[in-house]
């Protein structure tokens, strides 16, 4: 799937394989991704006055899913304080730490490790206040990716694992199959995980200690196996960050990709490490109308970059909702379509289908004083529809806003985004 997207870069989502949560269940469990805001699993929250307030920390854009590297981030949002494995199997490291907003009140934590066999699925640890069994639902139905409302089966039984009286829980998630708007054919996927469950001072912990999935058309795959030893070791190891000796919860050295995001923008201290990667204080606006407004905003590595020879070039890449389609807003450093597009009247753009090279013309238009290019491409396959791009360049950063499906009123709404402001 990844080789997909590759084909066409420039419909890549950096929210689709952003995270390492995502990379993780792509590899272990072979879950599509599919484009930004092509589907959405609940919508961020914003405010008129650039700030949100959930429980004690406020956010910038505040989504229900929050994935961090930074276990002293986690701690001082979480809004509880909770332990970790000072144990885990050999073969399994720190990958990365999602919060999933639960309630107004309640957030719930998990922890990925991964597994140096790529044919084996790290082990996933949990933190939760209440109730685990619907806080797992949430959790994992979340990262289904899927329009349509999974179905979810679940069998609870007892479960003694030395000194620790707790539950095993079996929980059976059914991904309907489904086209999507661009064509794209997702079949039925089910992943099926094993959870040990238990109570510490107060709060729930759950381990994954099973899991099986299964794709439409193929065979059953183990992806892991934990024995029971290996789960009571892992139970009885827990303590608090501060304690931990055997564990290395520091944040993890990660491969550069141009396909994968550096960070997300969640609040006002991510804002100020984004601006100092871009090297700009970058347009970002959180609303456009009552029908759009923002998804995420994540910093990633632009196109341009020599990665070989440690030449970085960052790009903020922001997804917005809009209804029945979707908008992405990029902001950079350089742009080599506007540059062609100034040169010659046009660009050229690979059809990733055929190999050959297509002639991509723009018109300038003149928008709120500005000079905008102003194109459109037509999807690959039929079902793919068209896509409309508004180029334009303000005090040495290129910003690019793509309209993807929905390109009703595009002419309107881009000057929203022209007449934005940076955000200080």
């Amino acid at each position: 799937m990844i080789k997909n997207f590759k084909k066409d870069s420039r419909k890549i989502s950096k929210k689709a394989i952003l995270s390492c949560v995502v990379i993780t269940a792509m590899v272990a469990t072979s879950t599509s991704v599919v484009k930004a805001a092509e589907i959405n699993n609940g919508m961020a929250t914003v405010s008129s006055n650039e700030e949100t307030t959930n429980g004690k920390y406020n956010f910038i854009i505040d989504e229900p899913s929050k994935y961090y590297d930074n276990i002293k981030k986690v701690e001082e949002i979480a809004g509880f304080k909770f332990k970790v494995p000072d144990f885990v199997p050999a073969g399994n490291s720190l990958e990365c730490f999602h919060m999933r907003k639960l309630s107004n009140n309640d957030n719930g934590i998990q922890i990925f490790f991964n597994n140096s066999n790529s044919k084996v699925s790290g082990i996933k640890f949990y933190a939760l206040k209440k109730d685990p069994v619907n806080g797992l639902k949430e959790i994992e139905v979340s990262k289904m990716n899927s329009s349509k409302d999974p179905q979810v089966d679940v069998e609870e039984q007892t479960m003694k694992l030395g000194e620790i009286n707790g539950t095993s829980l079996t929980m059976s998630i059914t991904r309907p199959s489904e086209k999507l708007s661009n064509g794209l054919a997702v079949g039925e996927f089910k992943e099926t995980n094993k959870y040990f469950i238990w109570e510490n001072d107060g709060l729930y912990y759950c381990i994954s200690y099973n899991l099986v999935t299964k794709s439409e058309d193929k065979d059953s795959k183990e992806r892991l196996n934990l024995s029971e030893d290996t789960i009571e070791k892992i139970s009885e190891s827990i303590k608090y960050p501060e304690e931990v000796k055997n564990v290395d919860y520091s944040v993890p050295n990660r491969e550069l990709s141009t396909e994968v995001g550096v960070m997300k923008i969640y609040d006002n201290e991510d804002l100020e490490k984004a601006k100092s990667l871009l090297g700009f204080n970058p347009k970002l606006p959180l609303k456009i109308n009552d029908d759009i407004s923002i998804n995420d905003s994540v910093v990633g590595i632009s196109g341009d970059s020599d990665i070989e020879n440690n030449k970085i070039n960052y790009e903020l890449n922001s997804f917005y909702s809009n209804s029945n389609g979707s908008i992405t807003f990029n902001a950079s450093k350089s742009s080599k379509e506007y540059d062609d597009i100034e040169k010659n009247g046009y660009f050229n753009r690979e059809n990733w289908k055929t190999k050959e090279l297509m002639q991509v013309k723009a018109e300038k238009l003149n928008i709120s004083n500005k000079e905008v290019l102003k194109y459109e491409e037509k999807g690959i396959e039929p079902e793919q529809g068209s896509d409309v791009s508004y180029l334009w360049k303000e005090d040495g950063v290129y910003y690019d806003v793509i309209f993807f499906k929905n390109i009703e009123n595009s002419d309107e709404i881009i000057k929203n985004f022209i007449n934005s402001k940076c955000i200080d």
